[in-house]
């Protein structure tokens, strides 16, 4: 009866989220609308939207798990996003949204050249594959606590349900279920998981290990690691091609930027309760053989339609990250590869990067790693090089300068994590290989 009850609640609440998404298409008549919601959002859906993105598996599964096994200062992963976000607004937002482009590359070419707008392109869609791939396992993660299916089925599933929506009503049906399930996340996540979750386990907070609650670093998460999961986190939330997109759909510059911050201290929020409820499920499941399982486990103790509500909003969660990052990988399909700028090609680029995601989704099997992967080549590769563009008054940053940076830190990166050493983390390295170049092609002062 307990499996009964909340996998009903759940159901119907992924069957709502479809419809809804399906019924906001009818709207999308030209290709300025599916890739930019006619760029007329306001501060509210558009805070909601970003927020709905930036809290997705690295903000929930990814963060729960890493805090499970290695304790508080896996919070860093959040953290470090916040800041990104209100660095963002307090920054280069402005400016993003002033270009009146549709995607990062294209920006990229703005402050560089046309080879720099490829590369990163290549780049991006890349890192974006692997960004709904880590996404998907974080949905499996929340339904295989339910489901006692096989997850190749679980994780094909999941994916027809945004590509469906995404595919029909590209940025109006995301940003408009995404405003759905950013309301169910808050609802869900923090204003009822977490206050049942804090009167259950009060009591035995202090049994736990006094070094699982050391923060900001403790004995598994020193300075370098802690420095790792920050900028791997941080650099991508000012420079994101999925965030970017919003933030181009901004109705104005000042909406960009208001709504850059607000997203950002949504995100502390949010990081906050995951953390409560990562150390609800070390005193309460103990020992997970999948440490992915530890959120979405711990929300089995509460009534039957709570819970329903509560993986409800674990899935949001993934959902409305993995709805954005695909539409984002098939706009820059559409139009900085193929340069054609139809809705057919982004449709086909929806298709293309969904099945790709689920291939290494299959493949990988494991969200940290995933992240690892997807958040330490986007970082070193990309992140660096916008920032000194947009401020090359002062930087002096070259073409040239920049094409080395891209090529070279997120290449090295990705040499780094084949290697897996232990003594510096890969996005450490990328980040000063990039750095570089950066310094190296310079314009020369008369």
């Amino acid at each position: 009866m307990y499996e009964e009850l909340t996998l009903g609640v759940l159901c119907t609440y992924l069957a709502g989220l479809l419809l809804f998404g399906l019924w906001m298409s009818r709207k999308v008549h030209d290709p300025d609308a599916f890739f930019l919601a006619n760029r007329k959002l306001g501060t509210w859906p558009l805070t909601a939207t970003i927020t709905a993105t930036v809290v997705g598996g690295s903000a929930t599964i990814a963060t729960g798990a890493l805090i499970y096994q290695q304790g508080l200062p896996g919070l860093w992963l959040d953290i470090g996003g916040a800041l990104g976000l209100i660095i963002l607004g307090l920054t280069i937002a402005r400016s993003v949204r002033k270009t009146g482009l549709v995607t990062l590359p294209e920006i990229i070419e703005y402050l560089f050249d046309t080879r720099v707008r490829y590369a990163a392109a290549l780049l991006i869609v890349f890192i974006q594959i692997a960004w709904v791939s880590l996404l998907l396992q974080g949905a499996q993660a929340v339904l295989a606590v339910l489901l006692p299916f096989d997850p190749v089925l679980l994780l094909v599933l999941i994916a027809l349900v945004f590509v469906i929506y995404t595919i029909v009503g590209g940025q109006i049906a995301v940003v408009a279920t995404d405003i759905i399930q950013f309301l169910v996340m808050i609802i869900g996540l923090c204003a009822i998981a977490v206050p049942l979750l804090l009167l259950e386990v009060w009591s035995e907070i202090p049994t736990i290990s006094a070094d699982l609650l050391s923060f900001p670093v403790n004995a598994s998460l020193g300075i370098l690691p802690v420095l790792s999961f920050f900028f791997m986190m941080l650099m991508p939330h000012i420079v994101g091609p999925d965030i970017y997109s919003k933030i181009l759909s901004a109705k104005d510059e000042k909406t960009a930027r208001k709504a850059a911050i607000f997203s950002g201290f949504w995100k502390f929020m949010f990081a906050g309760s995951v953390g409560i409820m990562a150390i609800a499920a070390i005193i309460l499941f103990p020992g997970l053989e999948n440490p992915s399982l530890a959120l979405p486990t711990v929300m089995t103790t509460l009534h039957p339609a709570l819970a329903g509500i509560l993986l409800a909003a674990f899935l949001s969660v993934m959902l409305s990250s993995a709805d954005s990052v695909l539409l984002s990988g098939s706009t820059i399909i559409s139009v900085d590869l193929t340069r054609r700028r139809t809705i057919q090609d982004s449709r086909l680029a929806i298709i293309f990067i969904a099945v790709a995601a689920l291939i290494l989704a299959l493949y990988l099997q494991d969200i940290i790693n995933t992240l690892k992967l997807a958040y330490t080549v986007f970082t070193a590769g990309l992140t660096l090089p916008v920032i000194f563009g947009f401020y090359k008054e002062n930087t002096k940053v070259t073409s040239k300068g920049a094409f080395f940076s891209l090529l070279f830190g997120g290449g090295s990166s990705l040499v780094w994590l084949g290697l897996n050493s232990p003594y510096i983390d890969a996005v450490l390295i990328g980040m000063i290989v990039s750095l570089i170049p950066l310094l190296l092609f310079r314009k020369k002062i008369k």
